[in-house]
């Protein structure tokens, strides 16, 4: 009897580590799962060792962890949250918890783990850095407060600096602005984004010279935008270097970036060498590209208006503004009809319906310039 007894207290204690080698972790297997990035798998094979309700923090962080990896957020939360009840000062679980609710969109969530991490470490650049982001809305002085902090810890952070000197040029502080952006040069003088922000904030500083250098250092890299070219040109011109300011307008303008601008700057640079015949087109092209070429309809519709309330003199004047921009044969016969049943003038509304005639074609408006002439004849009586 006692060796049957000891037979199955042998066999009991065998299944038991036969069991408990079959579920053992072996670490080289989920090592080489997460070098070759097949966090899915790993997070399955995870959960074939530990149980489902575990509560060591250890196993918890390696389910997190895998699941977070394999995108599944939601098993990643929920095992995060595990580890943040046993473990509420855990930084690596806030980063991750704050992580997570960014990338499943809930902002306000994550901004209440960064400010979390804020508690137990008010010195994490990375947490200024990502509360600014956060912050989404019209610049809010929280967003350049957070920036300002993450510059102060990170001078050279040339993301944090963009950023932030792109917040003070809104703003209109240029000082500013430059002497922040300064260091995260020195640091990374090849930056294209921190040579593109400092063209703007050298011209608005007044130092033409500087951002000519970090518009010509960026043509050099193969970057010309028209963003640089635009501001080499500005620079250039308010240099008064009006030859090299032509040189760039005119590259901009023969990749078809025509607008009212372009054109009027174009014409200030001729003007600037005194090459008045070539400015000249340009300036007539400048106010072409200024205007719309609706405004003569919008001041017929205007005078229109006054006609209806019995305004008249005011329906005429709208209606001459509008020949300043088109020559309109429907406004000309607004006039004259306006000064000959509303003003009883009989001078202007002859002037007005013989310019209207130069209007009309007289091929296909035959029986028109015949109603006018007749018109016209009987007003001279």
């Amino acid at each position: 009897m006692k060796k049957l007894l000891l037979l199955i207290i042998a066999f009991t204690l065998f299944n038991a580590f036969a069991l408990q080698a079959q579920t053992a972790l072996d670490n080289e297997k989920l090592l080489e799962l997460y070098q070759t990035q097949k966090y899915g798998e790993a997070a399955t094979y995870l959960r074939g060792v530990y149980k489902e309700d575990t509560q060591n923090p250890k196993e918890l962080a390696q389910l997190a962890y895998a699941n977070m990896m394999a995108g599944k957020l939601p098993d990643a939360e929920k095992s995060y949250l595990k580890l943040y009840a046993l473990q509420p000062a855990n930084l690596i679980t806030l980063f991750s918890l704050a992580n997570i609710n960014i990338r499943r969109g809930n902002d306000e969530k994550a901004k209440a783990y960064y400010l979390e991490i804020l508690k137990l470490d008010s010195t994490n650049f990375n947490v200024y850095k990502q509360l600014a982001r956060l912050d989404k809305g019209d610049v809010t002085p929280a967003k350049i407060n957070y920036l300002k902090k993450a510059n102060t810890l990170n001078p050279t952070d040339a993301e944090v600096v963009y950023e932030l000197c792109e917040l003070y040029f809104k703003r209109n502080f240029f000082a500013e602005a430059s002497k922040i952006l300064e260091p995260a040069l020195q640091a990374d003088t090849t930056n294209l984004q921190l040579l593109k922000m400092k063209m703007p904030i050298s011209m608005a500083n007044k130092k033409y010279t500087e951002s000519i250098a970090a518009g010509v250092k960026l043509m050099n890299y193969g970057d010309s935008t028209t963003f640089v070219l635009n501001n080499l040109a500005k620079s250039y011109f308010l240099q008064l270097e009006y030859k090299n300011a032509l040189k760039y307008f005119l590259i901009i303008n023969d990749k078809s970036f025509d607008n009212e601008g372009l054109f009027y700057n174009i014409g200030l640079s001729y003007r600037g060498l005194k090459d008045y015949k070539n400015a000249a087109p340009y300036f007539e092209r400048a106010i072409k590209e200024g205007v719309s070429n609706k405004i003569a309809s919008y001041y017929g519709l205007l005078g229109d208006s006054f006609e209806e309330i019995g305004k008249n003199e005011e329906a005429n004047t709208a209606y001459k503004r509008g020949l300043l921009f088109e020559n309109n044969g429907s406004l000309f016969y607004n006039i004259a009809l306006v000064y000959e049943t509303k003003l009883n003038d009989k001078k202007n509304a002859i002037s007005y319906y013989e310019q209207y005639l130069k209007t009309i074609n007289e091929k296909e408006q035959s029986k028109l310039i015949t109603f006018i002439k007749n018109k016209i004849i009987e007003l001279k009586k």
